[in-house]
């Protein structure tokens, strides 16, 4: 063996005695999650494609009373959970599929998931506030 003839093209970032790294960040998932990540963001569509006609034939369409309101913010906040949902989505598909440019993408990223976490909760919570307002303004009504 000689140890004068180093080869520093064949150099690798972290542990290499598994064999399988190859240096990069990305990650090495399997086809299932991304189809699942793939189907949500479908849903996430979907859904704020309906929403957005419920806030504009409520919104725009028809006369307002008490009810609609309660049904108008409820599509507000169930629109704004899905478009907070789908960016969650597409910021993994990132990672996952397209796994371009990490350096600079992962720290915009993380910031991202430290801003929306409470929004996440916000939307949720206040939307299963809207359908307990709902509730029990239909079971008075009723009584």
């Amino acid at each position: 063996t000689s140890t004068t003839d180093l080869h520093l093209n064949y150099t690798h970032y972290g542990n290499t005695s598994s064999g399988g790294n190859d240096g990069d960040l990305c990650f090495r998932s399997f086809y299932g999650f991304t189809v699942i990540l793939i189907v949500c963001m479908l849903i996430c569509v979907f859904g704020m494609v309906g929403n957005g006609i419920v806030l504009w034939f409520l919104g725009f369409q028809m006369k307002l009373n008490h009810f609609t309101v309660y049904i108008l913010n409820l599509a507000v906040a169930d629109c704004s959970l899905l478009l907070l949902f789908f960016l969650f989505t597409l910021g993994w598909l990132n990672f996952i599929i397209i796994c371009y440019d990490l350096d600079s993408f992962y720290p915009f990223f993380s910031n991202f998931l430290d801003a929306v976490e409470y929004r996440f909760h916000f939307f949720v919570l206040s939307s299963l506030g809207f359908l307990i307002a709902i509730s029990t303004e239909r079971c008075v009504s009723v009584l």
